[in-house]
């Protein structure tokens, strides 16, 4: 009886146009612009407003779940589907280690907190633009390159995978932004910083693909679970933590909303190969 009701009230998976046939090049790079342009935009929102804690412990919040979800349905899963098991978990363990290393180094800088509003203000202005942007790059890169290694196998994007880099990336930007406003950098020179981080993080989704597009199964699955293995290890070490001191128990409820859109976006809007 609740099957039935469910079954009329919820949308059905329906088939609908691939956003990009045949997984080229052009694809890789545009799509990897389109997921990460969110910093950018984000980063001059933060200079502009300067959001507070709780605001960016918020979507920080809501960016855990769409993380967790995109992992679970659209990087491993997918490792899983090309590859099998072993180079799936081969290929997160390497991610986890090597997200682990970088993160452990750019702690040593003194940018512990890097989605933190106040962070940006609390270095010297070189020490904290230079720790921010070597965040951005170990967070935004295993993301975009993700797309391009997707579209090695698949020949065509995910709905889920660019909505999630590109909600990922918006608390980095704010928090980013607003720092580095507070510390005295200029809008323009705000602009200039992660324009650059923008462009380093869109040709990591073409440089994946055009260096792996004649790579094996075995290799493509490991390499789409490093990136899956270093979003793990940043939503463990960074987003959640810096999620629940600002948002307490309410970022179970935001998680659950992240959660629940990305789950969305993989089962109802089906793409054919």
């Amino acid at each position: 009886m609740l099957s039935t009701v469910l079954a009329n009230v919820l949308p059905a998976p329906i088939d609908m146009p691939a956003m990009t046939q045949g997984g080229s090049q052009w694809d890789a790079l545009f799509w990897g612009f389109v997921a990460s342009v969110s910093l950018l935009v984000s980063a001059v929102v933060g200079s502009r407003f300067k959001p507070g804690t709780k605001t960016v412990a918020g979507l920080l919040a809501f960016t855990a779940g769409v993380l967790i979800a995109l992992l679970s349905y659209d990087l491993i899963g997918e490792a899983f589907a090309v590859g099998g098991l072993a180079p799936s978990f081969l290929g997160m363990g390497i991610g986890l280690l090597a997200y682990i290393s970088a993160n452990r180094w750019l702690a040593n800088l003194g940018n512990r907190d890097r989605r933190s509003c106040e962070h940006g203000g609390n270095a010297t202005a070189s020490t904290g633009a230079l720790a921010l942007v070597l965040g951005a790059l170990i967070d935004g890169i295993p993301e975009a390159a993700s797309i391009g290694i997707g579209l090695l196998e698949t020949r065509f994007i995910s709905v889920a995978v660019i909505a999630g880099v590109f909600i990922a990336n918006i608390p980095e930007g704010l928090a980013s932004g607003a720092g580095l406003s507070r510390t005295g950098f200029s809008e323009r020179r705000i602009v200039l910083i992660w324009g650059l981080v923008t462009l380093a993080c869109t040709l990591s989704s073409w440089l994946a693909f055009v260096l792996l597009r004649e790579s094996g199964p075995f290799v493509q699955a490991a390499l789409i679970a490093i990136a899956g293995g270093g979003i793990l290890a940043m939503t463990l070490q960074t987003v959640i933590p810096e999620a629940f001191d600002g948002t307490d128990d309410l970022i179970s409820v935001l998680g659950a909303i992240g959660f629940a859109v990305v789950f969305t976006l993989s089962h109802v809007a089906i793409h054919p190969a």
